[in-house]
């Protein structure tokens, strides 16, 4: 293969990937009874911690109004609660609530993937996953600040 047809076929690999990705998120949304966009909001509380509603909406791009949505059907299915902001009364933080049943049901239903990735990954060599650390990390900058332009041009 010429350079060229390898760029574009790794393109098309990152298309496939990017949408077996959501349809996997979708299926981990329906076993665990949420949106597939609560799901992914969950994940950002999970990962960054209690935050305000307004830094879910930056973080996701999404409408304060949507926010208050997605946090309404988190709380009503007890994976979030909402706490008054001790420095601001004003503000609202939302939390992720510590439920080993919940976390036993996301741990065993991500487990099967994250065993094959770590088999997979560790049959490459430590130059290669430099280069795969290096390669998707930036895949990931430049998904964010496309991202970015689209939310800014709806803005």
């Amino acid at each position: 293969m010429k350079r060229e047809e390898i760029k574009q076929a790794i393109s098309k690999k990152f298309m496939e990937m990017s949408t077996e990705t959501i349809m996997f998120h979708q299926a981990v949304a329906d076993v665990l009874g949420l949106h597939i966009t609560d799901h992914k909001c969950l994940d950002l509380m999970r990962r960054f911690g209690a935050m305000p509603a307004g830094r879910l909406a930056e973080l996701t791009g999404l409408t304060t109004g949507a926010v208050t949505g997605i946090i309404d059907r988190l709380e009503e299915a007890g994976y979030v609660r909402r706490t008054n902001d001790p420095k601001d009364r004003r503000r609202t933080i939302v939390e992720p609530i510590r439920n080993k049943k919940l976390e036993r049901k996301i741990e065993v239903t991500f487990m099967p993937l994250h065993e094959r990735m770590h088999k997979l990954l560790s049959s490459y060599s430590d130059s290669e996953l430099a280069f795969l650390l290096d390669a998707t990390t930036e895949f990931i900058e430049q998904i964010r600040e496309e991202t970015k332009k689209l939310r800014h041009l709806q803005g």
